[in-house]
């Protein structure tokens, strides 16, 4: 317990906090009850403020959450397992099925895409269309298109000596990496339908 200076010295705010909270001894809580006796309206005033500041405070508490709930909660807001995909189709290999360098474009369509490199792939029921092209010296832009189930839950991953570099399809399975470093690049999707390898390719700027 505390105990605090005679009545005719002012309240300060940790006394009057003491006296509010029931820390004082009955020496200091008759102290500070002479004290506010007196006519001393800044005390009273304070008093008051201080009092009504600890009842707000005190009602906006909140009582400790019950164990059981907490456990419902961070169980309904855990990551969720990852679902494994079907052994057959952990791992597999994307043909390639076109390639503008060993199968030019019509002149009309050459014009279309400018110096862009054309390919495209099969991917179990699936396909990916992709279009290089260069973009400055030692940089290339990669787009493409994927067509596949649920395309927008696929990851296209690109790895070109010791950088990588993600994208993620949009609904209508497109994506865009703009600065690709040319050389030889590994490229691989992932999604739902399983894990799919491309055959190397080298991104030529």
């Amino acid at each position: 317990m505390k105990s605090r200076p005679p009545p005719d010295r002012h309240l300060d705010v940790r006394a009057a906090l003491d006296y509010l909270d029931g820390r004082l001894d009955p020496r200091g809580e008759r102290a500070v009850e002479a004290h506010l006796a007196l006519p001393c309206a800044g005390c009273r005033e304070r008093l008051r403020a201080l009092g009504a500041l600890v009842h707000t405070m005190r009602l906006d508490r909140l009582p400790p959450v019950p164990g059981a709930l907490r456990a419902r909660a961070r169980a309904a807001y855990a990551p969720p397992r990852p679902v494994a995909p079907e052994p057959g189709l952990l791992t597999r290999a994307a043909a390639l099925v076109f390639d503008s360098l060993t199968a030019p474009l019509p002149a009309m369509a050459r014009r279309a895409v400018g110096e862009a490199r054309r390919l495209r792939y099969t991917l179990g029921d699936g396909r990916l269309e992709v279009e290089c092209e260069p973009v400055e010296a030692g940089i290339v832009a990669l787009r493409g298109r994927l067509a596949a189930e649920e395309a927008a839950l696929h990851r296209i991953e690109v790895v070109v000596g010791s950088e990588s570099f993600a994208a993620w399809p949009d609904a209508a399975g497109g994506f865009t990496l703009e600065r690709v470093p040319a050389g030889e690049a590994r490229i691989a999707v992932a999604g739902p339908s399983g894990h799919f390898n491309l055959p190397r390719l080298t991104l030529q700027p």
